[in-house]
């Protein structure tokens, strides 16, 4: 099983693209193969921990910031109906915030760099003053890619959500302006708190990729040509020619359905991980 990416759209000036992650699979197929990829061991600590080894206790807390705060440490007693009723409540509106971005940053690793790693970026370590506000940001020795990720009910309210986000796009141009008139030595900080440090014409010779991603509920026609066409609204500032700005969708069946399969599965994990 595997995903595909197919362009869909290009932007008028040239410089955006709209695409759609392609495959072949049944919806079922491709729930099961979303929480392969997320819950795979290794993918997984990749995301936390990379190129460490992992804990019998590492893996259930890895696993645990997939369930439901209430479900934590009682994880045998949670039965179906109460993960459908705490779905049904939708107050948790942080939990599908996280498991888009923690599909976009697996996505991230296996369509566009393998080497990417989960981080922070820095000028002069003044985190605030150059903070990006986005929701995924990772680096390797070649890339730099920043993103923003959704899950919503539809892809025209969750694209309108990305590209129409006046403190992201403004703290986007802020980064790209502050990365590129640096002449101080840029930090890279990963997940676990590693430094590296690049100089100031190094950082400004990796590409950067923004993506905005959307994991949402498929609409009845599939057609989803009038939204591709938003492409067209991005607009960012003092854009250098070698940044790329790639909007990537994901429809599934149900949204409600593939996040009870998330919290079952990892639910599932856990018990026979403490047994």
């Amino acid at each position: 099983m595997s995903l595909t990416l197919l362009n869909k759209k290009c932007s008028t000036c040239k410089k955006y693209n709209f695409s759609i992650y392609n495959h072949s699979l049944t919806f079922d197929e491709l729930d099961a193969y979303i929480l392969e990829i997320l819950y795979e061991e290794s993918k997984l600590n990749y995301l936390f921990q990379k190129s460490k080894s992992i804990s019998s206790k590492q893996r259930i807390i890895q696993l645990q910031r997939f369930l439901e705060n209430s479900f934590i440490n009682r994880e045998a007693d949670v039965d179906n109906t109460e993960i459908y009723k705490s779905i049904s409540s939708n107050q948790n509106q942080t939990y599908y915030s996280f498991f888009a971005e923690a599909l976009l940053a697996r996505l991230n690793i296996d369509y566009v760099d393998n080497h990417l790693i989960t981080g922070v970026i820095s000028v002069n370590e003044n985190l605030t003053k150059i903070s990006t506000g986005a929701d995924v940001c990772m680096f390797s020795d070649r890339t730099l890619v920043l993103g923003e990720a959704k899950f919503y009910g539809s892809l025209n309210k969750g694209i309108h959500s990305i590209i129409e986000d006046s403190s992201f796009n403004s703290k986007l141009s802020d980064f790209i302006k502050n990365v590129t008139s640096s002449d101080t030595e840029i930090i890279l900080k990963d997940i676990t708190g590693d430094i590296c440090e690049k100089t100031s014409e190094e950082i400004k010779k990796l590409p950067l990729i923004l993506s905005g991603f959307v994991l949402h509920t498929r609409n009845k026609s599939d057609n989803y040509d009038k939204t591709y066409d938003l492409v067209d609204n991005i607009k960012i500032s003092d854009f250098p020619s070698h940044y790329n700005i790639h909007l990537y969708h994901l429809p599934i069946e149900s949204k409600t359905e593939l996040i009870y399969k998330a919290q079952r599965t990892a639910l599932d994990l856990i018990i026979d991980l403490k047994k």
